[in-house]
This record gives structure tokens, C-alpha cells and sequence, in this order.
């Protein structure tokens, strides 16, 4: 079997919504697009700007003083080398982080901004891509454009919401928007993000397209489709 190349976001979303999709779509490239709406990319440029030059102790009390690394010192792409699942099979992460910080104490964060319903957990919902790009900068690989920096030890991984609440002021071009802010936390599990990893792979390599499965729409639509004379 060749090398496998997984990237961070397709673990949580496609790879638990659906194996059927996700199947299809690594193996077969074929895939529905259905990209979240381009005002959340937005959201994520902007709240990104802004925080730039903070301290990051004041995103959130959970997180010690550092600063967000910039896109100078990092590569668009980060990858790892090539590492092994449960059952030794060969793979490859590779992605592009939202924030990275290096914590003036020592160590290095793993943060995502999302504009979403707060919630507590909603870290947990993000938990393998998280501990993907841990393992990438603790074991770094290289592409043509040159290497990813090793950034060991990843101290701190978590999630910071971002709600929007109310409108408070506006004019006939603009309006001034107030978001609630919650950061979630994510203690690092790598047990899991391997066994996670394992089944990922098992699904990848059937000899056969997975069963529809309940509760996705796409397969639902499928289905439908076949329904009709």
C-alpha cells in the first residue's frame, strides 16, 4: 500500500461524519463541495489581525504569556515526516494552521479561532485536527518548499469561540458588531489520535465503497435519487 497523506481537517469533519464520503472522496475524488460559506474564512482573516500583535495571556486567562507566531517564520504548508498507525501502516500529515503561539515561558499552543455557538467542549469537536498539527511540528517533515520547523513541546492545544451577540452601532455603509468570546481547552491524547488514525486508514483502504450511512445528507440525497422512476 502506498504512503497515505491525511490532512488535519479531514479527520473530525469528514472522516467521523461520514466513512462513505470520505471514502469517495480521498479515494475516488469525487465529492459534493459543499465549502462553508466565504464569511467564515473572513471572520478567521480578521479576528486574526487583530491578534496578532496581543500578548495571547489576553485571549484568555487558560493560556500563559506569547505571541502568535507569524507567516515569516512558518511555511503555508506544514507536513510531518512520515510516521505509522496501529497496525504499521505508512502516513503523512500535512495542513495549514490557523494560530500558532510560542509562550515566552518555553513550549508552543495549537489554536483555532471559530465563529460559532459557544460552547465548552467544542474543542472536543476538533480534537484529532488539533493533535494533528501537535504531531507535525513534533515531528516535522520536509517538502520542495523547504522544512517545517520542529516546535516541541506543544504545551497548549484549544479552541476560541467567537459569538457574534449584537449590533450596537451602524451607519448607512457599516455597522459595529459585538461577539462573545469562550475558549475551550483540549488536553492532548495521543492514544486515541493513533487508534482515530487506524480506523481512518482501515476505511481508506476497503476494497469496497462503504454503506450509506444514516444521518449523512448527501448519502441520504443518494438514495433519494434512486427512489425516483
Amino acid at each position: 500500500m502506498n504512503e497515505i497523506t491525511l490532512a488535519p481537517s479531514e479527520l473530525d469533519y469528514k472522516a467521523k461524519k461520514c466513512p462513505r464520503c470520505f471514502y469517495l472522496d480521498k479515494i475516488k475524488k469525487i465529492t459534493p463541495k459543499s465549502f462553508p460559506p466565504p464569511v467564515f474564512s473572513r471572520f478567521d482573516v480578521v479576528q486574526q489581525v487583530y491578534f496578532k500583535d496581543k500578548n495571547t495571556s489576553d485571549l484568555t486567562q487558560d493560556l500563559p504569556r506569547g505571541r502568535i507566531m507569524t507567516k515569516e517564520e512558518l511555511p503555508g504548508r506544514v507536513v510531518s515526516k512520515t510516521l505509522k498507525d496501529n497496525k504499521g501502516r505508512e502516513f503523512i500529515l500535512g495542513g495549514r494552521p490557523d494560530i500558532v503561539i510560542e509562550f515566552e515561558a518555553g513550549g508552543y499552543g495549537i489554536i483555532d479561532f471559530k465563529t460559532t455557538k459557544l460552547s465548552e467542549t467544542k474543542s472536543d469537536d476538533y480534537k484529532y485536527q488539533l493533535e494533528a498539527y501537535a504531531q507535525i511540528f513534533t515531528k516535522p517533515g520536509h517538502i520542495k518548499k523547504g522544512p517545517t520547523p520542529k516546535l516541541d513541546p506543544i504545551t497548549h492545544m484549544g479552541v476560541l469561540q467567537f459569538d457574534p451577540s449584537h449590533i450596537y452601532e451602524h451607519d448607512q455603509e457599516s455597522c459595529d458588531m459585538r461577539m462573545k468570546m469562550h475558549y475551550s481547552p483540549l488536553t492532548r491524547n495521543i492514544k486515541d489520535f493513533l487508534s482515530h488514525i487506524t480506523d481512518v486508514i482501515d476505511i481508506l483502504i476497503k476494497p469496497t465503497i462503504p454503506e450509506f450511512t444514516d444521518g449523512c445528507n448527501f448519502c441520504s440525497f443518494v438514495q433519494n435519487q434512486k427512489r425516483i422512476k
